[in-house]
């Protein structure tokens, strides 16, 4: 079982690299122009949940790999599920349905990943 949660750990952090690029790179027009914010709205909460996507896709992988601080590797599972719940909210209000398997299959891989690498320190 140990490979499978590796291979999602490995498929969590790749999932999550081009979306926190884009939320860094992006203008702020590009972002508008996308609908991920208004006109008059600030653009960093966008830039900060970029850094933290990519941050996360560090977290997933090494602790655990270098055996420094494992405990990140969970923590970081537990955190990418709550972003796929809050993303899912905001898709539903915006009545954006097409995204909702693709929320369900990152939410589920991030769930089992929390669940197999928390049993590890019990």
């Amino acid at each position: 079982m140990n490979i499978v949660v590796w291979i999602f750990q490995v498929v969590l952090s790749i999932f999550f690299i081009l979306p926190g690029i884009v939320k860094i790179r992006n203008s702020k027009k590009q972002h508008i122009a996308d609908g991920h914010i208004k006109s008059g709205q600030s653009i960093l909460p966008i830039r900060i949940l970029g850094v933290l996507e990519l941050l996360g896709c560090i977290g997933i992988v090494l602790p655990w790999y270098s055996s420094v601080l494992p405990i990140l590797t969970p923590i970081t599972s537990v955190c990418f599920c709550l972003l796929m719940l809050a993303d899912t909210v905001v898709h539903l209000m915006k009545k954006e349905y097409k995204m909702m398997p693709m929320l369900v299959v990152v939410f589920t891989l991030s769930f089992l990943v929390a669940y197999y690498r928390f049993g590890d320190f019990l």
